[in-house]
Protein backbone atom coordinates (compact mmCIF):
# COMPACT_ATOMS: atom_id res chain seq x y z
CA UNK A 1 0.00 0.00 0.00
CA UNK A 2 1.48 3.42 -0.98
CA UNK A 3 0.24 6.96 -1.27
CA UNK A 4 0.56 8.49 -4.80
CA UNK A 5 -0.56 11.57 -5.99
CA UNK A 6 -3.65 11.81 -8.21
CA UNK A 7 -1.39 13.34 -11.26
CA UNK A 8 0.75 10.42 -10.97
CA UNK A 9 -2.11 7.78 -11.00
CA UNK A 10 -2.20 5.17 -13.89
CA UNK A 11 -5.54 3.22 -15.28
CA UNK A 12 -4.39 -0.64 -14.20
CA UNK A 13 -3.89 0.46 -10.89
CA UNK A 14 -5.51 -1.24 -7.75
CA UNK A 15 -7.14 1.12 -5.62
CA UNK A 16 -5.88 -0.07 -1.87
CA UNK A 17 -8.03 1.57 0.64
CA UNK A 18 -11.53 2.98 0.15
CA UNK A 19 -11.86 6.49 -1.06
CA UNK A 20 -15.43 8.69 0.29
CA UNK A 21 -16.54 12.10 -0.51
CA UNK A 22 -16.86 15.06 1.30
CA UNK A 23 -20.40 14.22 2.45
CA UNK A 24 -19.08 10.53 3.13
CA UNK A 25 -20.43 8.69 0.12
CA UNK A 26 -17.84 5.64 -0.86
CA UNK A 27 -16.66 6.64 -4.17
CA UNK A 28 -13.87 3.64 -5.08
CA UNK A 29 -13.81 0.44 -3.27
CA UNK A 30 -10.66 -0.94 -1.85
CA UNK A 31 -9.40 -3.37 -4.78
CA UNK A 32 -11.31 -1.26 -7.44
CA UNK A 33 -8.91 -1.50 -10.51
CA UNK A 34 -8.31 2.31 -11.75
CA UNK A 35 -9.56 3.37 -15.13
CA UNK A 36 -8.71 6.15 -17.15
CA UNK A 37 -12.55 7.82 -16.40
CA UNK A 38 -12.00 6.95 -11.95
CA UNK A 39 -8.47 9.18 -12.35
CA UNK A 40 -10.45 11.85 -14.00
CA UNK A 41 -12.94 11.93 -11.49
CA UNK A 42 -10.33 11.58 -8.94
CA UNK A 43 -9.09 14.68 -10.23
CA UNK A 44 -12.69 16.91 -10.44
CA UNK A 45 -13.00 16.02 -6.81
CA UNK A 46 -9.76 17.77 -6.38
CA UNK A 47 -8.56 14.03 -4.45
CA UNK A 48 -4.97 14.77 -3.97
CA UNK A 49 -3.73 11.48 -2.88
CA UNK A 50 -5.05 7.67 -2.77
CA UNK A 51 -3.37 4.47 -1.38
CA UNK A 52 -3.16 2.28 -4.34
CA UNK A 53 -1.15 -1.68 -4.41
CA UNK A 54 2.38 -2.19 -5.03
CA UNK A 55 2.38 -5.49 -7.37
CA UNK A 56 4.81 -7.82 -5.43
CA UNK A 57 4.65 -5.56 -2.34
CA UNK A 58 3.59 -7.55 0.92
CA UNK A 59 -0.26 -6.65 0.87
CA UNK A 60 -0.52 -4.98 4.30
CA UNK A 61 -3.36 -2.91 6.25
CA UNK A 62 -2.35 -0.05 8.49
CA UNK A 63 -3.23 -0.49 12.15
CA UNK A 64 -6.10 2.80 12.88
CA UNK A 65 -7.02 4.06 16.48
CA UNK A 66 -9.78 4.85 15.22
CA UNK A 67 -12.07 2.40 12.64
CA UNK A 68 -13.01 4.06 9.26
CA UNK A 69 -16.60 3.71 9.74
CA UNK A 70 -16.19 5.59 13.11
CA UNK A 71 -13.91 8.01 11.72
CA UNK A 72 -16.74 8.65 8.22
CA UNK A 73 -19.71 8.82 10.28
CA UNK A 74 -18.17 11.80 12.54
CA UNK A 75 -16.96 13.55 9.41
CA UNK A 76 -20.88 13.79 8.43
CA UNK A 77 -21.75 14.65 12.16
CA UNK A 78 -19.53 17.45 12.61
CA UNK A 79 -19.94 18.90 8.72
CA UNK A 80 -23.77 18.76 9.93
CA UNK A 81 -23.24 20.51 13.41
CA UNK A 82 -20.84 23.49 11.79
CA UNK A 83 -23.39 24.02 8.96
CA UNK A 84 -26.18 24.05 11.84
CA UNK A 85 -24.57 26.40 14.37
CA UNK A 86 -24.02 29.13 11.46
CA UNK A 87 -27.76 28.85 10.43
CA UNK A 88 -29.30 28.69 13.99
CA UNK A 89 -26.90 30.39 15.76
CA UNK A 90 -27.24 27.32 18.47
CA UNK A 91 -25.01 24.30 19.30
CA UNK A 92 -26.73 20.61 20.41
CA UNK A 93 -24.21 19.10 22.59
CA UNK A 94 -26.92 16.23 22.79
CA UNK A 95 -26.29 15.55 18.97
CA UNK A 96 -22.48 15.77 19.50
CA UNK A 97 -22.47 13.31 22.90
CA UNK A 98 -22.71 9.79 21.41
CA UNK A 99 -20.20 10.63 19.01
CA UNK A 100 -17.62 11.79 21.70
CA UNK A 101 -18.32 8.61 23.51
CA UNK A 102 -17.68 6.33 20.83
CA UNK A 103 -14.12 8.57 19.68
CA UNK A 104 -13.50 7.85 22.98
CA UNK A 105 -14.48 4.19 23.77
CA UNK A 106 -12.19 3.68 20.34
CA UNK A 107 -9.49 5.27 21.73
CA UNK A 108 -9.11 3.29 24.76
CA UNK A 109 -9.43 0.09 23.51
CA UNK A 110 -6.67 0.66 20.69
CA UNK A 111 -4.71 2.46 23.46
CA UNK A 112 -1.67 -0.10 22.50
CA UNK A 113 -1.91 0.90 18.84
CA UNK A 114 0.62 2.84 17.43
CA UNK A 115 -0.78 6.36 15.17
CA UNK A 116 -0.70 5.53 11.35
CA UNK A 117 -3.43 7.89 10.12
CA UNK A 118 -3.89 7.14 6.44
CA UNK A 119 -7.09 8.79 5.51
CA UNK A 120 -7.54 10.09 2.55
CA UNK A 121 -9.39 13.75 2.29
CA UNK A 122 -10.85 16.35 -0.02
CA UNK A 123 -9.95 19.43 0.25
CA UNK A 124 -13.27 20.90 0.67
CA UNK A 125 -13.37 19.00 3.54
CA UNK A 126 -10.38 19.97 4.92
CA UNK A 127 -11.90 21.32 8.13
CA UNK A 128 -14.66 18.51 9.04
CA UNK A 129 -11.93 15.55 8.36
CA UNK A 130 -8.61 17.75 10.12
CA UNK A 131 -11.16 18.27 13.11
CA UNK A 132 -11.84 14.42 13.43
CA UNK A 133 -7.93 13.33 13.33
CA UNK A 134 -7.17 16.11 15.82
CA UNK A 135 -10.25 14.43 18.37
CA UNK A 136 -8.48 11.14 17.94
CA UNK A 137 -5.04 12.15 18.17
CA UNK A 138 -5.83 14.25 20.88
CA UNK A 139 -7.49 12.30 23.03
CA UNK A 140 -4.93 9.04 22.28
CA UNK A 141 -2.13 11.80 23.68
CA UNK A 142 -4.70 11.81 26.66
CA UNK A 143 -5.30 8.51 27.40
CA UNK A 144 -1.67 8.13 27.33
CA UNK A 145 -1.71 10.59 30.12
CA UNK A 146 -4.28 8.24 32.07
CA UNK A 147 -7.05 11.10 31.96
CA UNK A 148 -10.27 9.80 33.38
CA UNK A 149 -13.11 8.95 30.69
CA UNK A 150 -15.10 12.02 31.67
CA UNK A 151 -11.81 14.06 31.33
CA UNK A 152 -11.38 12.34 27.78
CA UNK A 153 -14.62 13.24 27.08
CA UNK A 154 -14.49 17.04 27.72
CA UNK A 155 -10.90 17.08 25.74
CA UNK A 156 -12.38 15.18 22.96
CA UNK A 157 -15.28 17.72 22.58
CA UNK A 158 -13.05 20.50 22.74
CA UNK A 159 -10.31 19.03 19.96
CA UNK A 160 -13.66 18.43 17.74
CA UNK A 161 -14.44 21.94 17.37
CA UNK A 162 -11.38 23.14 17.77
CA UNK A 163 -11.73 24.85 14.27
CA UNK A 164 -15.25 25.90 14.42
CA UNK A 165 -14.70 29.43 14.04
CA UNK A 166 -12.68 28.26 10.55
CA UNK A 167 -16.31 28.08 9.15
CA UNK A 168 -16.52 31.99 9.48
CA UNK A 169 -13.18 32.10 7.28
CA UNK A 170 -13.64 32.64 3.43
CA UNK A 171 -12.96 29.95 1.47
CA UNK A 172 -10.70 31.65 -1.05
CA UNK A 173 -8.33 32.96 2.37
CA UNK A 174 -8.67 29.09 4.00
CA UNK A 175 -7.42 26.91 0.74
CA UNK A 176 -5.29 29.67 -0.71
CA UNK A 177 -2.58 28.04 -2.53
CA UNK A 178 -0.07 30.61 -2.16
CA UNK A 179 1.31 32.87 0.73
CA UNK A 180 -1.44 34.96 2.35
CA UNK A 181 -0.96 38.65 2.41
CA UNK A 182 -1.03 40.57 6.11
CA UNK A 183 -4.84 40.93 5.55
CA UNK A 184 -5.73 37.51 5.05
CA UNK A 185 -2.97 36.19 7.97
CA UNK A 186 -4.95 38.20 10.11
CA UNK A 187 -8.20 37.01 8.69
CA UNK A 188 -6.67 33.15 9.82
CA UNK A 189 -5.79 34.59 13.07
CA UNK A 190 -9.10 35.82 13.72
CA UNK A 191 -10.03 31.86 13.88
CA UNK A 192 -9.30 31.43 17.38
CA UNK A 193 -11.55 34.28 19.22
CA UNK A 194 -13.91 33.72 16.53
CA UNK A 195 -14.37 29.98 17.47
CA UNK A 196 -14.56 30.87 21.05
CA UNK A 197 -17.27 33.44 21.10
CA UNK A 198 -19.16 31.35 18.65
CA UNK A 199 -18.92 28.50 21.34
CA UNK A 200 -19.97 30.53 24.14
CA UNK A 201 -22.86 32.11 22.07
CA UNK A 202 -24.24 29.11 20.92
CA UNK A 203 -24.02 26.97 23.67
CA UNK A 204 -24.99 28.13 27.14
CA UNK A 205 -24.57 24.65 28.38
CA UNK A 206 -21.28 23.78 27.50
CA UNK A 207 -18.57 24.06 29.85
CA UNK A 208 -16.13 26.76 29.22
CA UNK A 209 -13.06 24.11 29.03
CA UNK A 210 -13.81 23.03 25.81
CA UNK A 211 -14.03 26.42 24.63
CA UNK A 212 -10.86 27.13 25.37
CA UNK A 213 -9.44 24.49 23.81
CA UNK A 214 -10.73 26.98 20.67
CA UNK A 215 -9.54 29.91 22.68
CA UNK A 216 -5.72 28.81 23.18
CA UNK A 217 -4.94 26.15 20.38
CA UNK A 218 -3.04 28.64 18.74
CA UNK A 219 -0.85 29.83 21.92
CA UNK A 220 2.76 28.89 21.80
CA UNK A 221 4.43 27.77 24.68
CA UNK A 222 7.04 29.74 24.91
CA UNK A 223 4.34 32.81 24.21
CA UNK A 224 4.97 33.59 21.21
CA UNK A 225 1.74 32.23 19.93
CA UNK A 226 -1.68 34.08 19.28
CA UNK A 227 -4.79 35.40 20.42
CA UNK A 228 -2.86 36.27 23.89
CA UNK A 229 0.73 35.38 23.98
CA UNK A 230 0.21 33.11 26.77
CA UNK A 231 3.35 30.98 27.26
CA UNK A 232 3.98 27.13 29.70
CA UNK A 233 1.12 26.48 32.15
CA UNK A 234 -0.67 29.78 31.46
CA UNK A 235 -1.88 27.63 28.64
CA UNK A 236 -4.72 25.17 29.32
CA UNK A 237 -3.43 21.54 29.05
CA UNK A 238 -6.36 20.54 26.84
CA UNK A 239 -4.81 23.33 24.44
CA UNK A 240 -1.54 22.36 24.49
CA UNK A 241 -2.24 18.72 24.00
CA UNK A 242 -4.74 19.83 20.87
CA UNK A 243 -1.85 22.25 19.86
CA UNK A 244 0.24 18.61 18.88
CA UNK A 245 -2.50 17.07 17.41
CA UNK A 246 -3.60 19.79 15.53
CA UNK A 247 0.05 20.74 13.99
CA UNK A 248 0.71 17.05 13.26
CA UNK A 249 -1.86 16.29 11.14
CA UNK A 250 -1.73 19.72 9.21
CA UNK A 251 2.07 18.29 8.53
CA UNK A 252 1.18 14.65 7.28
CA UNK A 253 -2.16 16.01 5.16
CA UNK A 254 -2.84 17.04 1.63
CA UNK A 255 -3.69 20.88 1.42
CA UNK A 256 -3.84 22.95 -2.32
CA UNK A 257 -0.45 24.80 -1.51
CA UNK A 258 1.91 20.85 -0.72
CA UNK A 259 1.77 17.90 -0.57
CA UNK A 260 1.53 15.70 2.70
CA UNK A 261 4.90 15.50 5.09
CA UNK A 262 5.59 11.97 5.43
CA UNK A 263 5.24 10.97 8.88
CA UNK A 264 9.26 11.35 10.08
CA UNK A 265 9.57 14.38 8.42
CA UNK A 266 6.55 15.70 10.77
CA UNK A 267 8.18 13.95 13.62
CA UNK A 268 11.42 15.79 13.12
CA UNK A 269 9.67 19.21 12.90
CA UNK A 270 7.87 18.38 16.13
CA UNK A 271 10.77 17.40 18.05
CA UNK A 272 13.01 20.66 16.80
CA UNK A 273 9.84 22.70 18.28
CA UNK A 274 9.47 21.67 21.87
CA UNK A 275 9.86 23.56 24.89
CA UNK A 276 9.02 26.30 21.91
CA UNK A 277 5.74 25.43 20.14
CA UNK A 278 5.12 22.81 22.34
CA UNK A 279 4.86 21.32 26.11
CA UNK A 280 7.94 19.17 25.76
CA UNK A 281 6.70 16.88 28.61
CA UNK A 282 3.06 15.83 26.89
CA UNK A 283 4.40 16.34 22.77
CA UNK A 284 7.50 13.49 24.34
CA UNK A 285 4.57 11.24 25.26
CA UNK A 286 2.72 11.88 21.46
CA UNK A 287 6.31 10.81 19.95
CA UNK A 288 6.38 7.48 21.33
CA UNK A 289 3.15 6.91 19.88
CA UNK A 290 3.78 7.95 16.22
CA UNK A 291 4.76 5.03 13.55
CA UNK A 292 7.79 7.03 12.29
CA UNK A 293 7.74 5.03 9.63
CA UNK A 294 3.96 3.52 8.55
CA UNK A 295 2.84 0.30 7.95
CA UNK A 296 3.31 -0.03 4.24
CA UNK A 297 6.10 2.50 3.56
CA UNK A 298 9.24 1.88 1.41
CA UNK A 299 12.17 2.04 2.53
CA UNK A 300 16.27 1.36 2.04
CA UNK A 301 18.24 0.18 4.78
CA UNK A 302 21.41 0.66 6.16
CA UNK A 303 22.71 -2.29 3.97
CA UNK A 304 21.04 -0.98 0.84
CA UNK A 305 18.39 -3.50 0.47
CA UNK A 306 14.78 -2.01 0.25
CA UNK A 307 11.89 -3.35 1.99
CA UNK A 308 8.07 -2.27 2.99
CA UNK A 309 7.24 -1.79 6.98
CA UNK A 310 4.51 -4.37 8.08
CA UNK A 311 4.55 -3.56 11.52
CA UNK A 312 5.36 -1.10 14.00
CA UNK A 313 6.03 -2.65 17.65
CA UNK A 314 4.51 -0.18 20.57
CA UNK A 315 7.52 2.04 22.03
CA UNK A 316 9.87 1.15 19.58
CA UNK A 317 8.83 3.50 16.05
CA UNK A 318 12.37 3.74 15.04
CA UNK A 319 12.49 -0.34 14.62
CA UNK A 320 9.79 -1.50 13.17
CA UNK A 321 9.15 -5.19 11.14
CA UNK A 322 10.59 -4.80 7.54
CA UNK A 323 9.51 -7.29 4.48
CA UNK A 324 12.52 -7.42 2.56
CA UNK A 325 11.13 -6.41 -1.55
CA UNK A 326 15.08 -5.66 -3.16
CA UNK A 327 18.86 -6.06 -3.18
CA UNK A 328 21.09 -2.84 -3.19
CA UNK A 329 21.15 -3.14 -6.59
CA UNK A 330 17.27 -2.83 -6.68
CA UNK A 331 16.38 -6.22 -8.19
CA UNK A 332 13.42 -8.19 -6.84
CA UNK A 333 13.65 -10.14 -4.34
CA UNK A 334 11.73 -13.88 -3.39
CA UNK A 335 8.88 -12.50 -0.66
CA UNK A 336 9.09 -13.54 2.58
CA UNK A 337 12.38 -12.40 3.82
CA UNK A 338 11.50 -10.96 7.09
CA UNK A 339 13.88 -8.36 9.09
CA UNK A 340 12.56 -7.47 12.95
CA UNK A 341 15.10 -4.79 13.49
CA UNK A 342 14.26 -4.77 17.08
CA UNK A 343 16.62 -8.28 16.68
CA UNK A 344 19.06 -6.41 14.38
CA UNK A 345 20.76 -3.71 16.35
CA UNK A 346 23.15 -2.75 13.69
CA UNK A 347 20.17 -2.85 11.09
CA UNK A 348 18.18 0.42 10.61
CA UNK A 349 16.25 2.41 8.13
CA UNK A 350 18.16 5.43 6.63
CA UNK A 351 15.72 6.39 3.80
CA UNK A 352 12.09 6.29 2.95
CA UNK A 353 11.36 6.46 -1.13
CA UNK A 354 9.53 8.96 -2.05
CA UNK A 355 6.26 7.91 -4.43
CA UNK A 356 8.35 8.36 -7.46
CA UNK A 357 11.21 5.89 -6.21
CA UNK A 358 8.17 3.62 -5.57
CA UNK A 359 7.08 3.76 -8.99
CA UNK A 360 9.66 2.67 -10.27
CA UNK A 361 9.28 -0.68 -8.62
CA UNK A 362 5.80 -0.52 -9.80
CA UNK A 363 6.85 -0.02 -13.31
CA UNK A 364 8.71 -3.06 -13.11
CA UNK A 365 6.03 -5.48 -12.47
CA UNK A 366 2.25 -5.62 -14.16
CA UNK A 367 -0.13 -3.64 -11.84
CA UNK A 368 -2.29 -6.36 -9.64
Amino acid sequence: MQRISTYNLQPGMTVAQNVYSADGQLLLCAGVVLTAAYIRRLNQLEIASIYIKIANFPEVEAPEILREQTRVQTIKNIQKIFQNIQITNKLDIAAIQPTIQTIVAEIIQNRNTMIHLTDIRLYDDYTFAHSVNVCALATMIAVTLDYSPNRLEELALGALLHDIGKTLIPLDVLNKPGKLTDEEFEIMRSHSEAGFELLRKSCAEMSVVPMHVAYQHQEKFDGNGYPRGLREHEIHEYARIVAIADVYDALTSDRPYRKAMLPHQAYEILLASSGTHFDGDILKSFLNHIAVYPVGCTVQLNTGEFGVVVHVPQGLPFKPVVSLIADRDKQRLEPGTVLDLVQCPTTFICKVLDEDEVLEFFSQSDPS
